[in-house]
């Protein structure tokens, strides 16, 4: 199935599709399951459920949804992970060798659903060589190679915010597509190259917005 091409798909509607395909790997794959369903486990609309899914119809294996049924869940969930690209395994640097390394590496279910990370890259010369959580931590000067012949696609900023610039920079021009960064800056990529900058702090705020909406 090739994946079409889309303009002005939200950031927010690809969000409900990773949310949408967590809910359906609690499901037989034979099973059946309703909009309406899925919106009370994940307390969203039906209807936005709906829309959310019609954005890729041409996606879709066939005509997944049955009048009286709802979606079969294995082909849903095929078609969503294709749309995603996670049906295939995606090969993942991480570019710092820091604690929050140490968490990626350490905890199994951290990043999970064909992302493997391939390696773990540093600039700091006494950290370079050293053994990580069972890999070897290359340097940054050695990115480029290893991306071409590892098929990287995708890298992990999880350095410190001075050089997290720096580090999106090399990692574009290494040929990597897409950059997560976890530092608390954010920095700016290429159209080239996919970005997205997680603001723990930001999210913090955001859910304490909450907190104290309940509290009231």
């Amino acid at each position: 199935m090739k994946i079409q091409k889309r303009e002005k798909i939200s950031t927010r509607v690809i969000e409900r599709l990773t949310r949408y395909l967590k809910c359906l790997e609690e499901f037989l794959p034979e099973s059946f399951i309703s909009s309406e369903e899925m919106a009370r486990i994940l307390g969203i609309t039906a209807a936005q459920i709906r829309k959310d899914l019609s954005n890729f119809i041409p996606d879709f294996e066939f005509n997944i949804g049955i009048r009286g049924k709802g979606y079969q869940v294995g082909s849903l969930h095929n078609s969503i992970k294709k749309i995603l690209g996670v049906d295939k395994t995606n090969n993942v640097v991480i570019l710092g060798s820091g604690k929050f390394t140490t968490a990626i590496l350490t905890e199994p279910d951290f990043v999970r659903g064909n992302f493997n990370i391939a390696g773990v890259f540093d600039i700091t010369k006494s950290r370079v060589g050293k053994d990580f959580k069972d890999m070897k931590v290359r340097s940054i000067n050695d990115l480029e190679a290893f991306v071409q012949e590892n098929n990287v696609t995708l890298a992990i900023i999880a350095t410190s915010k001075g050089m997290a610039q720096e580090m999106a920079d090399v990692a574009t021009s290494a040929g990597i597509k897409g950059i997560l960064n976890f530092t608390p800056v954010r920095v700016k990529s290429p159209k080239t190259s996919a970005l997205l900058n997680v603001d723990i702090t930001s999210k913090l705020q955001e859910l304490n917005y909450w907190r104290e909406q309940l509290a009231e």
